[in-house]
């Protein structure tokens, strides 16, 4: 049994159930075990890292808003239309407006940058770029494949949100300092990515997963499952990319600094080594020729 808010769930209750091959969840969760177990490994070390600096956390966060807002833009594109089509149908009943995270992360973004929306307004780095061009273009050709972003990259939040709330609320020395507000002011503050407005999270996200197995079992194809397979795997190694991207811009960044310092006081540091020796050896003049 599950335990929510709203009382126990037998499992046999569930769906789909995890033993279920034919569910469209478990399907994209088998082919891509290996592309998540690799980002979650790449993701908890870059987050553990992230924690340590506010700064290093907002470049992944706003990474991850401009994801969701490609998505949520071609959602609100794809809702806008009639019933009558059939993949609007079936966004319509798998979709809740509580699900959306582009307005949340601006909210983190808005305060771990003292509310100067032009620095993240706009992806800047080429991973980012492609990816949100690629959303806002493939689902406009296939909107079925907004399916494929509904499950994997929502189905991650539900899952891990009250983990992350937890590991920012820890990270006393992360955060930002803002005068006339307690540490946990603060953390409500820059935690909105991870924090759903709902009741009870566990009773939404089983009937999120319900409604999601409900409406893609018999209303797709085998051909358009396959597609939504494959581009979840997209999702996955593109969601690495753009980590990746990252890592390098602050390693770079990191190297210029260096050598910036290298040059500018690198010239200070050996005219003091070369006074220290200079003295030294006078010294050692002095007291040979005494």
């Amino acid at each position: 049994m599950i335990n929510t808010g709203k009382g126990k769930i037998p499992q046999e209750e569930i769906i789909p159930l995890k033993t279920d091959v034919g569910a469209l969840g478990n399907r994209i969760n088998k082919d891509t075990r290996s592309l998540h177990n690799k980002i979650d490994k790449q993701m908890t070390l870059k987050f553990a890292l992230a924690l340590r600096d506010y700064k290093i956390y907002r470049q992944g966060l706003q990474s991850f808003y401009h994801v969701f807002k490609a998505i949520e833009k071609s959602l609100e594109r794809e809702l806008a239309k009639s019933d009558d089509d059939k993949i609007t149908y079936i966004l319509r009943n798998i979709w809740k407006p509580a699900m959306a995270r582009s307005e949340p992360a601006e909210k983190d973004l808005l305060f771990y940058y003292d509310d100067h929306k032009e620095k993240f307004m706009t992806p800047m780095m080429s991973e980012q770029i492609k990816f949100s061009n690629h959303i806002e273009s493939v689902t406009t050709e296939k909107p079925y494949l907004l399916l494929a972003y509904l499950h994997v990259m929502y189905l991650a939040l539900f899952a891990g949100g009250r983990i992350m709330r937890s590991s920012l609320s820890k990270a006393t020395g992360m955060f930002p300092q803002k005068p006339g507000y307690s540490h946990e002011e603060i953390v409500k503050m820059g935690s909105n990515f991870f924090t759903f407005p709902v009741e009870d999270e566990d009773f939404f996200r089983i009937l999120y997963k319900r409604d999601y197995e409900l409406f893609t079992r018999n209303e797709l194809t085998e051909e358009q499952k396959l597609e939504i397979i494959e581009e979840s795997k997209y999702i996955f190694q593109q969601n690495a990319n753009c980590v990746s991207e990252l890592e390098k811009h602050n390693m770079a960044r990191i190297r210029q600094k260096w050598s910036y310092i290298a040059v500018t006081k690198g010239y200070y540091v050996v005219m003091a080594v070369t006074i220290m020796m200079v003295l030294f050896y006078v010294r050692k003049i002095f007291m040979y020729l005494v």
